[in-house]
């Protein structure tokens, strides 16, 4: 089974182009969905959360407040590595189990959707690298991206930099790519990228 680690920078269209992965009816394992169950309310793992960075990421609910914590990590790269080295191999453990699970449907590819695929060191650490076979990077242009980020978000221009910056840069997504989709334009054209890119991994 081939295994296609698809990534990009954020708002860049990955979550889209997934679902239209999804709809050729190829299986998704995604590491956001997987990281956000792992912090659901009740989850043991939140104690570690508290520890580390206090009760100001939690409402009075005791759920985790995502926009909170985001606003710690990506203002301050030691945090963010802090966060990235705790939940990196859980996220790990789970994507495991889930493409164990799709081979044995004797699946001809599988999408992993990994946002931070490619680290701010340029590089694809080794326990990512040795899931995949091929990556796959959708790219748009910066005005674009920040446009996007800004409006799903409703955040201003410094935030939404600020959270562009902590990311590996374009550049480094590209020279790790195996396939490239450009996402500057419509839906209808990325979709038909999408389908192209389809066929070339049956192939």
């Amino acid at each position: 089974m081939l295994k296609i680690g698809l990534t990009g920078g954020i708002a860049s269209g990955k979550s889209l182009a997934s679902r239209y992965f999804s709809e050729l009816g190829i299986d998704l394992v995604d590491a956001d969905k997987i990281a956000k169950d792992l912090f659901e309310t009740a989850s043991p793992h939140l104690i570690s959360l508290k520890t580390h960075f206090g009760e100001a990421i939690f409402d009075q609910q005791g759920e985790l407040k995502r926009k909170a914590l985001g606003k710690i990590v990506f203002s301050n790269p030691d945090e963010l590595q802090w966060l990235n080295e705790f939940t990196h191999p859980l996220i790990r453990a789970q994507m495991m189990q889930q493409i164990d699970q799709v081979a044995k449907t004797n699946a001809r590819y599988l999408i992993l959707d990994i946002p931070l695929l490619v680290r701010t060191n340029g590089e694809i650490p080794p326990h990512l690298n040795s899931l995949i076979d091929r990556v796959l990077v959708i790219t748009t242009d910066l005005p674009t991206q920040l446009s996007r980020l800004m409006a799903r978000d409703k955040i201003k221009e410094p935030e939404a930099m600020k959270i562009i910056n902590s990311q590996s840069t374009w550049e480094q997504k590209l020279a790790c790519a195996d396939d490239v989709i450009n996402n500057n334009g419509n839906r209808k054209t990325l979709k038909q990228q999408v389908t192209s890119m389809h066929h070339k991994y049956l192939a």
